[in-house]
């Protein structure tokens, strides 16, 4: 497994999770959330050792999976992850979950439980944004912060899943009782996300590459509905269509929207090089459309 550093594009912060080696490649699994707005990615084989760079291959924000690359493995020796079938994973089963619990590095932490029930729909929200994911594993294994992207392991000593939520991790889920713990990605599902990414094609959800990108920074308006405009960055695709601070955008294509948030949500399915058709009112409450080209950004 590695440690997986994100900073932040912007300068604003670091995120740290987890992640693990699928191929003598270099190719790492993670989680989405973990790579989200990166400028650049770093990771650590098993919380020791050089920091290495590493490269956003392609990442899927509906399914919440990321894989990663390490620029150069020229003298690394990799230990690629034992892979298991999630399809076989049964109530009751005994699991490990590993990762780098609340990011301070160092030796993995290694919790252990039990899967407490399969193909569960859950909202999942740090505070500020929320996701919507199926098809999870539950377990009665603690999920806290930096945990995230690590391994969740059977009896037999295969990976079966991706840490991904937990009560611990600043989480809160939408329809579960309190005494839920974690849940994970099932690997099956993670890995046919990876094997799009590795064709080198986007598809629906899933981009190859960096993220489709406007130009804005956005925050929920004080009153009424859309997405107000904090920031539009020069020479970007806002910029050339006069997009200006204290905007509200209104609609991308033919999505209404209500929240700050629903602008991330309707470039879910887009990427870069497309074109959309951007709605917005100026502060003196006149209404605008223009098409706009995708740009490529951070990952989202």
């Amino acid at each position: 497994m590695v440690d997986v550093v994100n900073t932040l594009a912007g300068g604003t912060g670091l995120a740290e999770g987890t992640g693990f080696i699928i191929n003598s490649s270099g190719d790492i699994l993670t989680n989405n959330h973990v790579i989200d707005g990166a400028q650049s990615v770093t990771v650590q084989i098993d919380g020791a050792g050089p920091q290495l760079a590493a490269t956003v291959l392609g990442y899927d924000p509906i399914d919440d999976v990321a894989l990663i690359k390490i620029n150069d493995i020229s003298g690394l020796s990799l230990k690629v992850a034992p892979l298991g079938n999630s399809d076989n994973l049964t109530i009751g089963a005994a699991v490990v979950a590993i990762g780098n619990a609340y990011g301070k590095g160092g030796t993995p932490a290694v919790v252990s439980g039990t899967v407490a029930d399969l193909d569960q729909s859950i909202t999942a929200s740090d505070g500020g944004t929320s996701e919507n994911l199926t098809g999870m594993i539950q377990m009665n294994a603690d999920i806290v912060s930096g945990d995230s992207g690590g391994p969740l392991v059977s009896a037999a000593g295969k990976v079966i899943g991706m840490d991904t939520a937990g009560t611990e991790t600043g989480a809160s889920f939408s329809g579960q009782s309190s005494t839920t713990q974690g849940f994970a990605i099932p690997i099956n599902t993670a890995l046919q996300v990876a094997q799009q990414i590795e064709t080198g094609q986007s598809s629906g959800s899933i981009n190859v590459g960096p993220g489709p990108y406007i130009g804005v920074k956005v925050q929920d308006p004080t009153t009424g509905t859309g997405a107000l405009v904090d920031v539009v960055e020069a020479n970007t695709p806002a910029a050339s269509a006069g997009l200006q601070a204290g905007d509200v955008i209104v609609s991308i294509n033919s999505t209404q929207l209500t929240s700050s948030g629903d602008l991330s949500t309707a470039l879910e399915t887009l990427h870069p090089g497309e074109s959309v058709q951007i709605g917005w009112v100026d502060a003196s409450g006149q209404q605008h459309t223009s098409s706009i080209t995708l740009a490529s950004g951070p990952p989202r």
